[in-house]
């Protein structure tokens, strides 16, 4: 995927104005490595001379001294690294939820820099100081050795982050509940045969788990530097970056689903593999189409097929007017409450690169009915202290207020779907609408970037340095810094193999089962053995409305209408023999415009929604 990539400065800087926006900084690196960089330098592919499992860290060195040359002097290594030092010990904000000894890790990589080191092993030392720190904005970079070598064979450059295009492998790969790392899906005619259900257990007869270790520990240059804030999502991640680094490795052991044989197989034939692949660690649910991002499409939304509960994907909020995304959700939000009857609602953030909370505010404020504070955030305060920390400037709890509206209220299910590829904003997204008071989260924990950056010089052109600056906290629990740390997951659940073979997304399924359940459901798309009353549509409506409901065979309904005053204006009755969805259409006609409740009872149920007259 990253073979013809080319790294600028110029390109690179093209979407550095998000970064101003320091919440969203949706430029974690999908924003680099999906655009094209104005040609500053490229490193192109070269040949190794052997591709060998069992390197030795020393091993590793070599190739890696070997590969990138000796670059600029020992005297212009050293002035970035200690602006990188110095802009870590003032300004980084993130050292609460973090066990790392930095002071040590500065002074033992100083000192090796002192004596000499090449542009190979002076980049994965920025990478590995900064992917020390845990925190997904935070990024030190060698733009051309990061971003611009071509991979090939032996190319000593650990891939790390699955929320990507997966060209490279020709396949997606997730870490499933039971710890393996299954093939969520693949291209047609894989040149290895990978299908759907495979299991990728490691390379060269050595378990995954154990070679990404000793990667680690060998500290290879990093593309594109890591994509986790908390120990469980790294883990992830790493995981299932498990078929991007088949170019490390002479072999490939795959576990097959359709016959339960392992397969060794010669890594060297992927680079015969075409096609372009996104990994999103989602399976396609019938009747919702999901965001083609690699055409910068980002939001999408549908009705599950067989059901009344509407679906929403978002993969991104980012702020960039060009997508379009704020407008794009809020009226996703307003198709499934008013132009269509659903009975629960699902929002896909499994896959979000994160962006700016505000862009979500236009929908929210159909789906909630009152404002909510939600989250601020602060920065350093003394430079020497790396826990003192002062309220931003201007990232107060007052920007990111949930602006609800009391016209217009969800009070159905809402089921968040999220997980280790939901960065940034797309953590804060998942805290954020856990708040309405009908929602779950369904999952694993987000990747645990509840914080802000902005973009630092190291005093070279080549180099890349995003730092995170802020740290999040809950409005009502200030000081209790949410990076690092994981979100409290209703429904524990991910994809499963067998979820896979069947095209199943189990954590769909369990939302899905969820939404029925608290809908009177019995099965999807059967008849409910409750009441359901819908929203009316259009609402606002000027001057007829349609109401909608669902009631059981045999029951005596009563629908009556009411202005703001509670006197009633309308009345109708029905006795329904099936059981089932019926309409009625209200005319507002001699009424003046206003606020109006709507309501259904029998003997033993009752339900009142508002809506809006508008002349």
């Amino acid at each position: 995927m990253y073979r013809y990539l080319i790294a600028g400065i110029a390109g690179f800087f093209s979407f550095s104005l998000l970064v101003a926006q320091s919440v969203d900084d949706t430029l974690l690196y999908n924003s680099i490595l999906n655009r094209t960089l104005a040609a500053n330098e490229i490193i192109p592919f070269k040949k190794s001379t052997s591709t060998n499992a069992h390197f030795t860290t020393d091993d590793w060195r070599k190739k890696i001294d070997a590969y990138w040359g000796s670059g600029i002097s020992t005297a212009e290594k050293l002035t970035i690294f200690d602006n990188f030092w110095e802009a870590v010990r003032t300004q980084y904000a993130a050292f609460q939820n973090l066990s790392v000894n930095v002071t040590m890790l500065h002074d033992q990589y100083r000192q090796e820099i002192e004596q000499g080191v090449s542009r190979g092993r002076f980049a994965a030392i920025m990478n590995h100081f900064s992917l020390a720190l845990n925190e997904a904005h935070t990024i030190c970079a060698d733009i051309p050795v990061n971003f611009g070598t071509a991979l090939g064979p032996g190319v000593p450059i650990f891939v790390v982050g699955p929320w990507q295009r997966n060209d490279w492998f020709g396949a997606c790969l997730t870490l499933a509940e039971d710890s393996s790392i299954v093939v969520y899906k693949a291209l047609p005619n894989h040149v290895l045969g990978l299908v759907a259900g495979d299991i990728i257990l490691g390379y060269d007869g050595i378990p995954w788990k154990k070679l990404y270790n000793d990667l680690l520990l060998a500290e290879l240059p990093i593309q594109p530097i890591g994509f986790a804030s908390t120990k469980e999502s790294m883990t992830h991640c790493l995981m299932a970056s498990a078929g991007l680094n088949w170019h490390l490795f002479q072999t490939i052991d795959i576990l097959k689903a359709s016959t339960g044989d392992t397969v060794r197989l010669a890594t060297e034939i992927l680079q015969l593999q075409k096609g372009a692949i996104w990994g999103n660690e989602q399976l396609p649910v019938k009747g919702v189409p999901i965001p083609d991002i690699l055409k910068n499409d980002y939001v999408s939304w549908g009705i599950i097929e067989s059901t009344n509960i509407g679906y929403i994907y978002v993969a991104s909020w980012n702020s960039n007017p060009a997508y379009n995304i704020s407008n794009e959700f809020a009226d996703a939000v307003y198709q499934v409450m008013y132009r269509q009857q659903t009975s629960g609602l699902i929002i896909d953030m499994r896959n979000n690169d994160g962006g700016w909370m505000p862009v979500a505010h236009a929908g929210y404020a159909l789906l909630f009915d009152t404002n909510i504070k939600t989250v601020a955030f602060d920065i350093r305060d003394n430079p020497d202290d790396p826990y003192s920390m002062k309220a931003h400037p201007t990232y107060t709890s007052e920007v990111f207020t949930i602006p609800g509206n009391h016209f217009s209220y969800y009070d159905k299910p809402i089921a968040i779907l999220t997980g280790p590829g939901a960065i940034s904003n797309g953590d804060f997204e998942s805290f954020r609408l856990r708040l309405h008071p009908n929602a779950q989260l369904f999952g694993k924990s987000s990747c645990g970037a509840f914080a802000t950056s902005v973009q630092q010089d190291l005093g070279n052109s080549n180099w890349f340095f995003l730092l995170t600056t802020g740290n999040g906290y809950p409005v009502n629990k200030a000081g209790e810094y949410l990076t690092h740390t994981n979100l409290e997951i209703d429904r524990d659940v991910w994809l499963t193999q067998e979820g896979i073979l069947n095209n199943q997304d189990d954590v769909v399924s369990e939302a899905v089962d969820w939404i029925n359940l608290s809908s009177g459901i019995v099965t999807a798309g059967n008849p409910v053995n409750s009441f359901t009353l819908f929203q009316n549509y259009p609402n606002p409506f000027n001057p007829t409305t349609t109401i909608s409901y669902i009631a059981p065979a045999n029951v005596q309904i009563e629908i009556k209408i009411f202005n703001i005053q509670g006197r009633e204006i309308f009345s109708f009755q029905r006795n329904h023999k099936d059981t089932g969805k019926h309409e009625i259409q209200f005319d507002g006609f001699s009424i003046p415009s206003g606020l109006y409740f709507y309501s259904i009872s029998t003997g033993y149920f009752k339900e009142t929604k508002k809506m809006i007259l508008i002349k």
